[in-house]
């Protein structure tokens, strides 16, 4: 059964999404220790991956995990370069827009894509799993989505970022935490580990619950400049607020 398949925000459904597969797991390797396991936090179901005792990912009742993506199924096209495998949340989302017609995925853990073979995932004729360094592959694509960092620092994942959209070729781009970053005004760490210091780039202004939403299309203009990455989309408002209200 797909996780949570019963509790399916009413957004999502109208968007296709199809939660996936989850299963408990554990396989202890000299590479590491993979756990995979129905968690709860303050009483409310989630599954969890932790490699090595750290959470890599998450899905919870609300299919949080999948609305943070939202921006990249409404952006994504033609053939679409994914990083980082994770549950497949992401991809098998992807695979089911028409305009999508190949995903390709880049994930450098082999333990990852062997808990996926270990609990039998079926994937879409659309994907195809490369196992190899996101950070070092080369190639090209129509629409790039990156989220493959899960420990580095801010400054690591923006040198990440521009590495990989240096490397891709693409029409157009998104990365994971970009939402959060634009709301803030200031680039930081992935919140979801708190095993490295925490540190803070500023960029821009800071965007107010109920505050002008403009700050957030000027925001992103900004981060566009600062980061150097011209392959991120010319938004609406209307888009870019809609994105970040999903995260």
């Amino acid at each position: 059964m797909r996780a949570f398949e019963n509790t399916i925000p009413e957004h999502l459904k109208k968007l296709n999404y199809v939660p996936p597969i989850i299963k408990s797991y554990e396989n202890n390797t000299e590479d590491g220790n993979v756990h995979v396991w129905l968690d709860k936090f303050h009483g409310i179901p989630i599954w969890r991956f932790d490699m090595d005792g750290i959470q890599w990912m998450i899905l919870d009742e609300k299919h949080g995990a999948a609305s943070q993506f939202l921006s990249h199924y409404k952006l994504a096209y033609g053939h679409v370069i994914c990083t980082g495998l994770g549950f497949g949340t992401r991809e098998q989302w992807l695979a089911t827009k028409p305009e999508v017609t190949k995903i390709t995925v880049l994930e450098k853990y082999k333990d990852v894509i062997e808990y996926h073979e270990s609990i039998g995932t079926e994937w879409s004729d659309k994907i195809e799993i490369i196992h190899c360094d996101a950070n070092e592959y080369q190639g090209s694509c129509d629409f790039l989505s990156i989220d493959h960092y899960e420990l580095d620092d801010a400054q690591s994942i923006i040198n990440s970022v521009q590495k990989v959209s240096k490397n891709i070729s693409c029409d157009s781009m998104w990365f994971w935490m970009l939402e959060s970053w634009i709301r803030l005004g200031y680039i930081v760490n992935n919140p979801a580990n708190v095993s490295i210091e925490s540190s803070e780039i500023s960029y821009g202004g800071i965007y107010f619950l109920g505050g002008d939403e403009n700050v957030l299309l000027e925001n992103y203009i900004l981060i566009k400049k600062f980061l150097g990455l011209d392959k991120l989309p010319n938004l609406k408002l209307e888009e870019l607020t809609e994105y970040i209200n999903a995260y």
